[in-house]
């Protein structure tokens, strides 16, 4: 191998400059350049064609379905505040306050019992229901007392 030195002093000898520019380098280049971006535009691939079509339908759809949920939200917070009756709580309250002379004692107890009514008489027809299901498919009537 040769020495460090030696390979220095035999490159300061030679005046020819190892780097060139090929011929018509710069007539051509502007038309590669052109020539490649154009053939790149042309490869894309069918899923980036899809894409390229489909992604507006998924944005439209998209901003739907949260303005969909961003007003269900609101619509909920605003009524979250209401009783079934319509009235704000506080509305509610006051009504109840300065108009309860109005009721009665056996108004109070009819609201009440009603009420319990209607959970007992679900009941019997649920009853109903499985009584009339057990008998119409023929089981055993002692079956149906230990049930009951």
């Amino acid at each position: 191998m040769k020495n460090f030195n030696e390979k220095l002093e035999e490159l300061k000898g030679n005046t020819i400059n190892p780097f060139s520019v090929p011929k018509d380098y710069f007539e051509e280049f502007p038309t590669r350049i052109q020539e490649k971006i154009v053939s790149e535009k042309k490869e894309l691939s069918w899923a980036m064609r899809v894409l390229y079509y489909v992604k507006p339908h998924f944005a439209l759809g998209f901003m739907i379905i949260a303005f969909a949920a961003i007003s269900i939200t609101a619509v909920d917070f605003i009524l979250s505040g209401r009783n079934e009756a319509g009235l704000g709580n506080e509305l509610f309250t006051r009504t109840i306050e300065v108009d309860a002379y109005e009721f009665t004692e056996q108004h109070f107890i009819d609201v009440l019992l009603e009420d319990k009514k209607d959970v007992i008489e679900k009941k019997e027809i649920e009853t109903d229901h499985y009584i009339n299901y057990l008998v119409n498919e023929d089981i055993d009537y002692g079956t149906l007392i230990d049930e009951l």
